[in-house]
């Protein structure tokens, strides 16, 4: 049950607290006054998508909190408990802030949580209702869930064990099609044993590429080297003034009077050194040059080998880190296909267990959805007669589509209705009028929210297109269900109003710093101004009063009778 809901910097509201109390709590007020806010800031907190327009203007922030009272072992305790979320006293506090730059923060008992675990612990605790659900509702392709939803604990195991047959016979139809046919194993065998014959003999190393690389760039660049080197041995050994015979003249000159200083023999010495190191260094160059670092049949085997390893490496989509890898996973192909005729009759004959096994499940789904459908048009027509609609009729068709398997089996659902005695039932859509269509909402809500398990209901306009006689009916109904939990409704009916057991009064006001919307319980003579603006509006008080008056103890009597 909502106990508490408290708003801030909602569209107009800039501050709203509400405690609301068991049974039925009617909001009311006058048109633009700003209903539809206290539902929207309800649906926020309860995790429903939300823009920053909701934010008021001129604030950075807007915030929702709302404190419900749980029964022991609900729905929603058992998936805070499993979340590690502390909820033992039966109080459960959401919140939820957003921020002008998009930002969430969502919180359960003080605990900082996702968005989707809010929406999740949410969905048992409130159920809204408003016209867009009603519209959802004519759409064909959401009365499988109506129904799916109504026989949740005969379809759950069949939804369990469906789930796990589809794993198991896409599973075998995807090892299937990595055979193809016996023909195609053949095929492709050879095919894989040409590529481990191509990666096999490529013989590629890692770092090969890398070496290749800076070996073409040495080629390209033979003959500027082959000058540089040629150069240099000149000019440490060559016919003229190079640097050896510098040396050895210089060497001769100093030992000519190495006798006479101990510091000469010691220089006599080091010349000696570096002429030896300059001819050894003359003779590496002379070497290089003869080298077959210049070889034109070596760039040309440097070239086309580069060249083979790129095209391998292209063709597979690998580097030579993950050729040997790619070789395994080969082989290991070539093995898979080695026993394809064997394995794609045993796969065959698995493909063929689990379709039957399938089939006899989805079958099992059908009949099931069959009987709840009958179930589930007996409870609506039963609902309907108790919202004054005597002469409806209501039938759920599950029929079957026949097509590939599916987790949810192979029914389409269409729901049939006509309000008329004698009149054939046709698709809900082409024949409800707003007014039955409300109704027919509030019927299966009412069997649905039984189900759930779901403490409060919310109505947002329920008596859309409704009037008169019906006034009266959908408002005692209404009544009815909240003896079994809350109910919040937002209304224009005088007769619903009347019912409350608490009322609010949505109110706009405005002065010199903007417009607010605020929500104020009404005492016993406020219920009446209110019943009685309802009816007929101010410029009539002097008869509605009474006549408000008289709704009231009308309203009075019948819910002692219930």
């Amino acid at each position: 049950m909502l106990n508490v809901l408290d708003i801030k910097n909602i569209a107009l509201i800039d501050r709203l607290e509400a405690e609301f109390s068991d049974g039925l709590n009617i909001l009311s007020g006058e048109t633009g006054a700003g209903k539809s806010i206290i539902i929207d800031s309800l649906e926020f907190v309860l995790g429903e998508r939300a823009d920053r327009s909701l934010i008021r203007y001129g604030c950075d922030e807007a915030s929702v909190s709302a404190i419900f009272r749980t029964k022991s072992g609900s729905p929603t305790e058992e998936i805070l408990r499993e979340n590690g979320i502390d909820c033992d006293d039966g109080e459960i506090m959401l919140s939820r802030t957003m921020t002008t730059d998009g930002k969430n923060v969502c919180r359960i008992n003080g605990a900082r949580v996702t968005l989707a675990l809010l929406r999740q612990a949410a969905r048992s605790l409130a159920d809204i209702y408003g016209q867009h659900e009603a519209t959802g509702l004519l759409a064909e392709e959401n009365h499988i869930s109506v129904l799916d939803k109504y026989a949740q604990k005969e379809l759950s195991p069949l939804f369990a064990e469906q789930k796990k047959l589809c794993d198991e016979y896409y599973s075998v139809k995807k090892e299937m099609a990595k055979y193809g046919s016996l023909g195609n194993v053949e095929e492709k065998t050879e095919e894989l044993q040409a590529a481990l014959d191509e990666l096999t003999e490529a013989a590629l190393f890692e770092g090969e590429e890398e070496q290749l690389t800076a070996a073409r760039k040495k080629f390209n660049n033979a003959q500027r080297i082959r000058d540089s080197l040629a150069e240099a041995a000149e000019a440490l050994d060559g016919d003229g003034a190079d640097a050896l015979s510098s040396l050895a003249e210089a060497g001769r000159a100093v030992a000519s009077v190495s006798d006479y200083d101990a510091a000469y023999a010691e220089l006599e010495d080091r010349i000696e050194s570096v002429r030896i190191e300059t001819k050894d260094i003359a003779e590496t160059l002379k070497g290089l040059l003869d080298s077959d670092d210049f070889d034109p049949y070596a760039a040309e085997r440097c070239e086309t080998r580069l060249a083979a390893i790129r095209r391998i490496m292209r063709k597979y989509g690998i580097t030579e880190s993950e050729y040997a890898d790619k070789i395994r996973e080969i082989e290991n192909d070539i093995a898979f296909y080695a026993n394809g005729e064997f394995a794609l009759i045993q796969l065959e004959e698995r493909a063929a267990e689990a379709a039957a096994a399938l089939a006899k499940n989805t079958a099992a789904i059908h009949t099931a959805r069959e009987t709840a459908a009958e179930k589930l048009a007996a409870e609506i027509t039963s609902e309907l007669k108790d919202l004054g609609m005597n002469n409806a009729s209501f039938r759920a068709d599950v029929v079957r589509k026949n097509a590939e398997p599916h987790e949810n089996g192979d029914d389409r659902v269409t729901f049939m209705f006509s309000a008329n005695a004698g009149q054939p039932l046709r698709e809900l859509s082409k024949v409800i009028s707003g007014g039955e269509l409300s109704r027919f909402m509030l019927a299966v809500k009412n069997i649905i929210s039984d189900i759930d398990g779901v403490d409060t209901m919310v109505f947002d306009e329920i008596d859309t297109g409704i009037s008169g006689k019906t006034s009266q009916v959908v408002a005692e109904k209404l009544y009815s269900i909240s003896k079994g939990r809350q109910v919040l409704a937002v209304t224009h009916l005088p007769q619903l109003a009347a019912m409350a057991d608490r009322h609010f009064l949505i109110a706009k006001s405005t002065d010199g710093s903007g417009t607010r919307t605020s929500l104020v319980p009404l005492d016993g003579g406020g219920m009446l101004e209110e019943i009685a603006r309802l009816i007929g509006g101010k410029e009539y008080s002097s008869h509605a009063l009474p006549h408000a008056k008289e709704m009231k103890d009308h309203a009075e009597e019948f819910k002692k009778s219930v």
